[in-house]
């Protein structure tokens, strides 16, 4: 069976599972970023919704899967915006988090310890051309093999679908903001947290995606605020959408 998986990842982040919740914690960035990430896919999601459904339940209906969903941060904004959501992740101890957070929050949630490509090879969830809605925020960069993934992805979408992610930019400022600027000097992510080789241009991910059916055309940056007092703390603030796309960036398109 292929997977996309890279078990070294999945151990670090199996290691921090206790952390996802802490908002200071080593998935802050995560949590300070989730605004800025909803208001993308909510901005693109106008693009498969019917009229009468935007509102303030926007996503209410859709079949949304959260690809390496961790601790449930953006699967449980998701839920809260009426969509249906299937969380995954491959690590077992990011998915009990995720469970018992939704369980306290009267959240429900269809949370899976399993990869695209085991989702794609269960037979009774019949999960191919499944998802109105499939999100992959802050994974590719981490994952084994890029052109599985896609591929899982695209199979796992409805034609006529929405395909979103979001991740770090393959550039100058990529690296030296994303990567070692990030672990090293704030140490706002722990150190060996991403790999530089995995990152991906905006128009590397559009030529790969497009390989897999999948037609990125709206492309946002995600920059983060800065005041003094988080110079002193070391920490960033709150991202906002930005035409800035040279460190994180989003990227949304139809599947085909």
């Amino acid at each position: 069976m292929t997977n996309t998986v890279d078990k070294k990842e999945i151990e670090q982040f199996s290691s921090l599972s206790n952390k996802w919740w802490d908002m200071s914690g080593p998935f802050s960035a995560l949590h300070k970023m989730s605004n800025a990430r909803i208001e993308f896919i909510t901005r693109n999601s106008t693009r498969i919704l019917k009229k009468e459904n935007i509102g303030i339940n926007l996503l209410d209906g859709l079949n949304c899967l959260d690809i390496g969903c961790g601790g449930g941060i953006l699967s449980e904004k998701l839920k809260r915006l009426g969509a249906k959501v299937t969380g995954i992740d491959a690590s077992k101890s990011s998915i009990d988090v995720a469970k018992e957070h939704a369980r306290k929050s009267r959240l429900e949630i269809n949370y899976k310890c399993i990869t695209t490509s085991e989702l794609l090879e269960i037979k009774k969830e019949k999960a191919l051309n499944k998802f109105d809605l499939v999100i992959a925020s802050e994974v590719i960069e981490h994952v084994y093999d890029r052109k599985i993934f896609l591929s899982d992805i695209s199979n796992l979408c409805r034609p006529g679908g929405l395909v979103i992610f979001t991740t770090i930019n393959n550039s100058f400022l990529g690296i030296l903001l994303g990567k070692y600027f990030a672990e090293d000097i704030l140490k706002i992510l722990p150190s060996g947290t991403h790999k530089v080789e995995k990152f991906i241009s905006p128009i590397n991910l559009a030529k790969e995606a497009e390989e897999h059916a999948i037609i990125l055309d709206s492309f946002t940056g995600f920059t983060p605020t800065f005041g003094f007092k988080n110079i002193i703390t070391k920490e960033f603030g709150n991202f906002k959408l930005s035409s800035n796309m040279q460190v994180n960036y989003g990227a949304a398109g139809i599947k085909l």
